[in-house]
């Protein structure tokens, strides 16, 4: 069963977009080029994570800013394209994508999308699937890789997707886990669950038919979706 259907179909179910979007490049694994264009068709600001994006001249189009401390740029810095910013931000209490991610905020970006999180060093994709938490409130923040998209659910949020029979899903603990956790139109149906990593995996769930009800009352968790699979 493929459940994304035309790139980035599935991205555009879990988050709509509302307002002012920030599309952001990280320098993990690339993402396919369809993908990458699709969300850019709907970037109000189209930014790349330090080194992340070369060479420019093969991106559906050119990013509006490179923004990091740019010591993996370095000296490619003077083959970035006439009329593209770039921002070297020396703080060291943040990672490149979320320097990104914070230039978006100050261009009155509310919702952004960031791709290239995984792959490579795994503290750095670890850290990139917690950037949903620690934007909250800020960002809504959407994760996107190849083979799955990833949203924030928080306490008190009950959202519903309409995502074909078949799509897998899981639903991860962010720090402090979530609790009175209700999923539906799933496999395996939860009510009033704990996740927070010690209890029962929740892990390759499957919509079963009809919309995805999902709510949360305390805590936070992070929906993963797959593309283009069903659960094993």
């Amino acid at each position: 069963m493929n459940s994304d259907g035309p790139a980035g179909a599935l991205d555009a179910i879990l988050l709509p977009k509302l307002g002012r979007r920030a599309v952001v490049l990280a320098d993990g694994d690339p993402p396919p080029a369809r993908l990458l264009a699709a969300h850019l068709a709907l970037a109000d600001l189209f930014l790349c994570a330090d080194a992340a994006g070369r060479p420019y001249a093969a991106l559906p189009r050119l990013p509006d800013a490179i923004v990091g401390d740019l010591d993996t740029l370095g000296a490619g810095v003077r083959d970035v394209p006439d009329g593209v910013t770039v921002l070297r931000d020396v703080r060291e209490d943040t990672t490149d994508a979320e320097k990104a991610l914070d230039f978006a905020l100050r261009e009155g970006c509310r919702e952004a999308v960031l791709l290239g999180g995984g792959g490579g060093l795994l503290d750095h994709a670890l850290h990139n699937a917690l950037l949903p938490e620690r934007w909250a409130g800020r960002l809504r923040l959407l994760l996107a890789d190849a083979g799955t998209a990833a949203v924030r659910v928080g306490a008190g949020e009950s959202v519903v997707w309409d995502l074909p029979p078949g799509t897998a899903l899981s639903l991860l603990p962010l720090p402090g886990g979530a609790r009175g956790v209700a999923c539906g139109g799933v496999r395996y149906v939860l009510r009033d669950a704990v996740v927070d990593g010690r209890g029962p995996a929740t892990v390759s769930n499957e919509v079963v038919g009809g919309p995805v009800r999902l709510t949360v009352g305390e805590g936070s968790l992070l929906l993963v979706v797959r593309r283009g699979a069903a659960a094993p």
